[in-house]
């Protein structure tokens, strides 16, 4: 806001400026010039405004480089914001990608690990069952300890950080 001040009061400046010295010169010609061929040697009194018109085009071409200036800085300053807000938003993207992708892989192991123990408690009832031969409860057994075994190779594939454990 203190800038648009700042912008508005040099403009305003360059053209009051510029039309007081267009009256001065208005003011020179009718006090200064009594004879009218003196003023018309000079220029009539309104000739005087192709003075005011370059003035005022002058004036409006020096605020308009000023205004540029201001813009291109803060068009500067706007692009560093973004660059640094776009690097932000990338690491924060990539570390959320990377949780994503290890929630997943974890997911995956307590699915197998939930299989597991559900053919595991199959196997369980299967062998208490009183109406199994033995050579059938010999098989669930060892289907058992084959099920045990993938559960153990699950949790020392598993690395010690990747394992949380609550109290």
């Amino acid at each position: 806001m203190e800038s648009q001040n700042t912008k508005s009061k040099l403009l305003v400046t360059l053209i009051v400026l510029v039309i007081i010295i267009w009256v001065l010169s208005a003011v020179f010609i009718i006090y200064f010039l009594d004879n009218w061929s003196d003023r018309g040697t000079f220029g009539d009194l309104f000739g005087a405004i192709n003075g005011l018109f370059s003035g005022l085009a002058f004036a409006g071409l020096l605020y308009t480089i000023v205004l540029q200036k201001q813009d291109l800085e803060m068009q500067r300053n706007e692009m560093l914001m973004n660059r640094t807000e776009l690097k932000k938003s990338a690491k924060a993207q990539e570390k959320s990608e990377k949780a994503l992708k290890d929630q997943v892989e974890q997911m995956k192991i307590t699915s197998k690990l939930n299989a597991l123990n559900t053919i595991i408690n199959y196997y369980n009832i299967q062998i208490t069952a009183t109406h199994h031969t033995e050579e059938v409860i010999l098989k669930f057994r060892e289907k058992r300890r084959e099920a045990i075994k993938e559960i153990d190779k699950l949790i020392d594939r598993v690395g010690d950080g990747d394992l949380e454990i609550e109290n």
